[in-house]
């Protein structure tokens, strides 16, 4: 049984043709590319668009079948320009439904339709400055009464479908011209053709900003990304090679043994460290993560992390750390939200904080409201003494694989990826996150203030 899209479906709908507008390969591919992904997004058994009614540019997808096994062939098509359903469509700029084709007004469609085995069709015209530039049509192998939800969810594709056709047809335009694909595109030498188009030149010059500025941030990325699991990687690695050639030539006393496979285990949770933070990035860029909201004692909850800590701080001497709560809300304040992904939250703040506090410092975490009404958000406060002047670059914090100089040189474990998981695990919380460096009394340090805001209870949207 074939069910209606979400709108989460549909935020992901626009994102995917997105995507195909932003990473041109060439118009055929990416229009197939959009034809498939519509049908597989609104699961529907076939879908057909028309990008371009004058030169009749088609491409269509079928359940379990190619394109070319459709053996719709441009006649067909022709004809079914010609219907008075299709008409409607193109001149009437609204969504047509057809609930079954065996209704006699609609025996001139059943000649594309019947050797396909389709039933039912949903269909929309799309345009651009108000004229007709393409057609899409959706079809369920089965008698189906489309909802109401069902029109919303494709009226809401108009738009970027139309721009999507609009670019094909000026493709379409550029390549009769000869104009060369490989030329640097500029205002200076941009083809007559857009300099008289302000709504696609202004889209061109957005997009073209866009990706210079992400193409240098994936670079820079990349550089960190292969800086920090070199650095990070090495001294374990080192550390497995000796201790692997050691227990092979040399006979050790059981003290010795005991320590060198003690300093095994070590590397191996360095590197094992390492591939669950990947992991854990992985599976929140690749996954479709969603919140689990449960009711939850804020006050129980917070105790319960912070346990943990206080033991793990006070018995590590190098550090000498102390972690104490300010918690300013009645202790039967309750909170709704996923409970998992704030657990994370919480213990990655609390971990960095350990690892980037100065010796013999005061770790202190607050729990308060902007005021007291009911729907007021949560505001925990984590904030930690680092052995830094001041920390200039704060603001990159939250992005991946980024680790300060001074970390750099202090050999602290980690690869720069908690802060940037926290962020995305925030916002599917619905709050905000902010870090600040503000002075003290001590020139050689700084105090680090993380502030997350969270809503009382999750919203339904």
């Amino acid at each position: 049984m074939s069910h209606s899209p979400s709108n989460n479906n549909v935020n992901k709908i626009d994102k995917s043709l997105l995507h195909e507008i932003v990473n041109l390969c060439d118009y055929k591919t990416n229009l197939e590319n959009i034809t498939t992904i519509i049908k597989d997004s609104f699961i529907v058994d076939f879908c057909l668009i028309i990008s371009d009614l004058d030169s009749l540019k088609y491409f269509c997808c079928l359940d379990d079948l190619s394109t070319e096994k459709l053996n719709i062939s441009k006649q067909k098509v022709y004809a079914l320009i010609d219907t008075s359903w299709i008409k409607k469509l193109i001149n009437d700029s609204q969504l047509k439904a057809i609930s079954h084709l065996k209704h006699k007004t609609h025996k001139d469609l059943v000649i594309l339709f019947e050797e396909i085995g389709i039933k039912s069709l949903l269909g929309m015209g799309t345009n651009f400055k108000g004229q007709t530039n393409g057609i899409i049509i959706l079809g369920k192998q089965e008698t189906y009464r489309w909802s109401q939800k069902d029109k919303t969810k494709l009226k809401e594709l108009e738009n970027i479908l139309g721009i999507i056709f609009h670019l094909s047809q000026v493709n379409t335009i550029l390549d009769e011209k000869n104009v060369s694909k490989d030329s640097s595109f500029s205002l200076s030498n941009i083809p007559k053709l857009l300099e008289e188009n302000p709504i696609l030149r202004l889209w061109w010059e957005s997009t073209r900003k866009q990706l210079e500025r992400q193409l240098e941030w994936n670079r820079k990325v990349i550089y960190n990304m292969i800086t920090i699991m070199s650095d990070q990687t090495r001294n374990p690695l080192a550390i497995i090679k000796m201790g692997i050639t050691v227990l092979r030539t040399r006979e050790l006393s059981s003290e010795d043994f005991s320590k060198r496979l003690t300093m095994l285990e070590e590397a191996w949770n360095k590197l094992n460290d390492i591939n669950e933070k990947i992991l854990q990035l992985k599976h929140l860029k690749s996954q479709n993560l969603s919140c689990n909201s449960m009711s939850v004692n804020l006050k129980e909850f917070i105790d319960n992390i912070i346990d943990s800590y206080q033991i793990k701080w006070q018995e590590d001497s190098k550090n000498s750390l102390e972690l104490t709560t300010n918690f300013q809300l009645k202790s039967a304040q309750m909170l709704n939200t996923d409970i998992q992904h704030l657990t994370n939250i919480l213990e990655e703040l609390l971990t960095n904080a350990g690892k980037f506090s100065a010796s013999d410092s005061l770790v202190t975490l607050s729990v308060s409201q902007d005021n007291n009404t009911d729907k007021a958000p949560i505001i925990i406060t984590i904030s930690n003494i680092t052995d830094s002047a001041s920390l200039d670059n704060i603001n990159e914090f939250f992005e991946p694989f980024y680790r300060e100089q001074i970390v750099i040189d202090t050999a602290i474990p980690g690869i720069g990826v908690g802060l940037y998981i926290v962020k995305d695990l925030v916002e599917l919380l619905q709050g905000k996150i902010t870090i600040d460096s503000l002075p003290t009394e001590n020139p050689k340090h700084c105090k680090i203030v993380v502030r997350l805001v969270l809503p009382q209870s999750l919203s339904s949207s």
